[in-house]
């Protein structure tokens, strides 16, 4: 899961840097990706693994579909991809734990 997380990134980063121009953001999402691979990884959680790069890669593809632009106040262009981005990252990543916690009450439950 880490090599697609790194790939994942060099695409996002790299190769659709012209899409986006973000530079600190693919960053930040890829260095917590990172660690909550990890962390799943040492506790057994295959599904919050592949929710996280999942969750990097869809929110970067909807955050391309569905960005809007807008000005600031200094007359500034402004856009909210990072934010969907983002939310869509931490939302699959929720969506993952809650999953996991069902199933694992699930197993406790047929287990006996």
């Amino acid at each position: 899961m880490v090599g697609l997380m790194g790939i994942s990134y060099w695409l996002c980063r790299f190769s659709f840097f012209e899409m986006h121009g973000m530079k600190q953001w693919p960053n930040i999402l890829t260095i917590l990706g990172v660690i909550l691979i990890v962390i799943a990884t040492i506790f057994g959680n295959r599904i919050i693994s592949g929710a996280t790069v999942i969750g990097y890669v869809g929110g970067f593809i909807l955050s391309m579909i569905f960005k809007t632009y807008g000005v600031d106040q200094g007359r500034g262009t402004i856009n909210n991809d990072w934010v969907i981005w983002g939310m869509v990252f931490i939302i699959s990543i929720l969506i993952a734990f809650i999953i996991d916690f069902i199933l694992k009450q699930a197993y406790k439950k047929e287990r006996g």
